[in-house]
């Protein structure tokens, strides 16, 4: 697992994919290997963060296919919830990704801290790594084809 914070330096400042220093695309690769990805952001003007789309910008659109998504954002608002569903969904689709139908989006007042004090939003990551389990065996599948190929 890495956040912005820790892979920014090394992948936002390339403007393509081939100009990725090699710890950069160290990151990508590991994104695209991955079998079941939790894409996470704030929320930002109604979508997600330009980091994380810089980001996926830098992923081979067929790398992901089969890959299994959870989507979570945090906002300061409920009213940019939906955020997870017309702009998070889209783009995990995009990349044929098969997200999960539980999304997870909190807002200040469910955290104590660092800490998730909300028992609604305690239950929705408890649906969406249900559903994450019961999808996972396509994501081995994916990753065995992968083995196979190479």
């Amino acid at each position: 697992m890495f956040s912005m914070a820790e892979i920014g330096p090394t992948v936002l400042p390339a403007l393509t994919r081939a100009s990725l220093r090699a710890e950069g695309l160290a990151y990508v690769h590991a994104i695209e290997a991955a079998d079941i990805l939790i894409i996470g952001s704030p929320i930002y003007r109604a979508s997600y963060t330009g980091a994380l789309k810089h980001l996926f910008d830098l992923v081979d659109y067929r790398a992901l296919t089969g890959a299994i998504g959870v989507i979570v954002a945090t906002g300061g608002t409920a009213m940019h919830g939906l955020a997870t569903e017309h702009q998070s969904r889209p783009l995990l689709s995009f990349f044929g990704i098969t997200a999960v139908s539980t999304t997870i989006y909190a807002l200040e007042n469910d955290f104590d801290g660092t800490t998730i004090s909300s028992s609604q939003i305690r239950g929705r990551i408890e649906q969406a790594a249900a559903e994450a389990a019961l999808l996972a065996p396509l994501a081995e599948r994916r990753h065995q084809a992968r083995r196979l190929a190479a």
